[in-house]
């Protein structure tokens, strides 16, 4: 397997972040489609994750047909496992569909965080419908940010069922001022998942600072990842993301050239 297979995009519909108030500072317009940025950045796999847009689910499953791998994100199905019969139906037809993924898990909403929301027995329930339906086995993803963990043993304990129930968890850093303090932060990560998949994300523009990334900590983080990746510490890193791909972004021309480099070299 080559380097770049272990990749995946962090997808989003195009134009998602165009000129809207949630635009995280970017002040130019996109038109880069999630399957184009996947070529672009050399990469074979995906998540899509429409945040909140209504999406033609089959026209972008056939624009995947040729990656190797696709994951569609789902919290609502935390708490109504029967959403994600619509992702199960997709996969019959659409033979590269794996997994889904459910984002911002442990963020907070309403001085609350999400998950408190959910009892175990609803992941059990996820679960049993990916594991068991007639099409095939998917896997369940979920996102968790270093900011989230390792401050309160506590508070991660209390946590540690959830990060039991799904079958991967990719750790992103979302702002780049914390990028220093990934090492550490992963050290933490091994230790709450020993029988859990594992995948690590790297934003090409700074979301959480609402700037653009720069590109030695992108490098930096490559670099990093490529080292976890050829330990098998890890099975995967996601790029953030298709929609600001084509906007001659320093980070995302490093991550390109990066990948040029890399991306062929075999691994396990």
């Amino acid at each position: 397997m080559l380097l770049r297979d272990k990749f995946w995009l962090w997808g989003h519909p195009e134009g998602r972040y165009n000129q809207n108030a949630d635009n995280f500072g970017c002040p130019d317009v996109s038109r880069m489609t999630p399957m184009e940025a996947c070529c672009y950045l050399g990469i074979k796999n995906t998540f899509m994750v429409p945040v909140g847009v209504d999406v033609n689910r089959r026209q972008y499953n056939k624009s995947f047909t040729t990656l190797h791998q696709v994951g569609w994100e789902c919290f609502d199905a935390c708490e109504k496992p029967e959403l994600v019969d619509q992702i199960i139906a997709d996969a019959k037809d659409f033979k590269n569909i794996s997994c889904v993924v459910v984002d911002d898990f442990k963020c907070i909403t309403d001085g609350v965080p999400r998950y408190k929301k959910f009892p175990l027995s609803m992941l059990e329930d996820l679960n049993r419908k990916l594991h068991t339906n007639p099409v095939r086995k998917l896997a369940s993803w979920m996102v968790l940010y270093t900011s989230q963990f390792g401050k309160s043993e506590e508070e991660d304990k209390e946590f540690q069922p959830y990060m039991d129930e799904f079958d991967g968890i990719i750790m992103w850093t979302w702002m780049e001022k914390d990028v220093p303090l990934i090492p550490e932060k992963f050290e933490i990560f091994k230790k709450q998942t020993p029988k859990t998949r594992r995948m690590v994300g790297c934003y090409l523009y700074n979301f959480g600072e609402a700037k653009q990334a720069t590109g030695a900590a992108v490098k930096w983080q490559l670099d990093y990842y490529r080292e976890l990746l050829l330990k098998g510490e890890i099975e995967g890193v996601v790029l953030h993301t298709n929609t600001m791909a084509d906007l001659d972004y320093e980070a995302y021309d490093v991550a390109v050239a990066w990948m040029e480099e890399h991306g062929d070299e075999i691994v396990d």
